[in-house]
């Protein structure tokens, strides 16, 4: 019997950020006023991602939900192009834009678009296509970005679960038109909140230009600060099972969330997001390493496969999804952080249904949706998957 089978606590995190203590007080400090964290975080995301201009928002869905407002501008047209399967927050960005919805498929192969049903899409009025790096998988973002140029659509890149991925040696999220960042709990990289918008070219940099002015004040953020001292305390396997036994804190459960009006980045969580930036970076080389080893898991796996990594994309692992085979369970273990994918496609949501302009097949979607399961990567996993 191991120690953790003696604690009625102890549930494995299927997702870990790291939170260092220090990181505490500076959000603390920020949120107060002190320092400039809103520029040192331009500056930071400046040297990484080298984008011609960005927007620091309240969130990745607010990020996105303004780059499809902008991308239907800058194109006149009122069509986004969206993954059939992906996270649910993505419908809240098009609804709160106020978009019509062109559904494409997904391989589950790869987890990226299935290009024929993407064109498909361009052919019935499509002028922004989002596409969505799942659990740190890149697209193809060269047969993505060579097909948006076709049609002249702008190419938004959701990078929300993209931290430590890249493409071409380039981080995911500076390929797209614009890019979208997401600096929430589960995201990899936190302050307790956060997303930022990146134009990566000159169309991108037109689109972000005319946003200026959307968001709302983002005030000190200290409520996201506090949110964030309880995944400090509560956010290890030991006491995880506190928070995720508590129904009302949702934790791990896939909802559609209603759209707000999106507001610029707090000081609190930006000032915290920049005391955990390299903790955070030495968390993605492990999870990198992890995924990329021949370890396998202390048990055998039931008979399933992973979706391939294109030539020129390095995955970030946020985490590690599997396909289980037909017939077999695919509600994982909760216990030890394995956990099913989305429950469903956006076609199955009735928020999306009102504006769905077209969709053809999406086979791939509801098979991901009947079979894909995500293990944990980060440093704490003790069942472990190889490529």
């Amino acid at each position: 019997m191991r120690l953790r089978d003696l604690n009625p606590f102890w549930r494995q995190l299927p997702v870990y950020s790291p939170v260092t203590f220090g990181s505490l007080w500076a959000g603390l400090a920020g949120a107060s006023g002190r320092g400039e964290p809103i520029q040192q975080l331009r500056d930071l995301l400046t040297r990484e991602y080298r984008f011609e201009d960005l927007l620091l928002v309240d969130s990745g869905t607010s990020a996105l939900r303004l780059a499809i407002e902008g991308g239907l501008a800058e194109t006149g047209s009122d069509i986004v192009a969206l993954p059939a399967y992906c996270c649910f927050d993505v419908a809240t960005a098009a609804v709160g834009a106020d978009a019509k919805v062109a559904l494409y498929d997904v391989r589950p192969e790869t987890l990226g678009p299935d290009f024929e049903s993407l064109r498909a899409a361009l052919d019935a009025g499509a002028r922004a296509v989002v596409v969505a790096h799942l659990y740190g998988i890149p697209v193809d973002l060269d047969r993505s970005r060579d097909l948006a140029t076709e049609y002249d659509a702008i190419l938004i890149e959701d990078a929300a679960q993209g931290a430590g991925g890249s493409w071409r040696d380039r981080p995911l999220g500076s390929w797209g038109d614009v890019g979208i960042l997401s600096f929430g709990r589960g995201k990899g990289r936190t302050g307790g909140g956060g997303g930022a918008l990146l134009a990566n070219n000159e169309a991108g940099a037109s689109i972000v230009e005319g946003l200026r002015d959307r968001p709302g004040p983002g005030g000190g953020g200290i409520g996201s600060v506090l949110k964030l001292a309880a995944q400090w305390a509560l956010g290890r396997p030991a006491l995880y099972g506190i928070p995720a036994s508590l129904p009302f804190l949702g934790l791990g459960e896939t909802k559609y969330k209603e759209p707000w009006e999106p507001r610029g980045m707090a000081t609190g969580p930006a000032a915290a997001l920049l005391a955990n930036w390299e903790a955070s970076k030495r968390e993605e080389e492990e999870r990198r390493a992890l995924c990329q080893s021949d370890r396998g898991p202390e048990g055998p796996l039931p008979p399933c496969g992973s979706p391939s990594i294109p030539d020129a994309g390095c995955a970030g692992y946020l985490r590690f999804p599997v396909i289980r085979a037909r017939g077999t369970d695919p509600n994982g273990s909760p216990s030890l952080g394995v956990t099913p994918g989305y429950p469903a496609g956006l076609a199955s949501l009735p928020e999306v249904d009102a504006r769905l302009h077209s969709s053809g097949s999406t086979s791939g979607a509801d098979s991901l949706a009947a079979g894909l399961e995500s293990h944990p990567t980060h440093r704490w996993t003790d069942t472990r998957v190889s490529r």
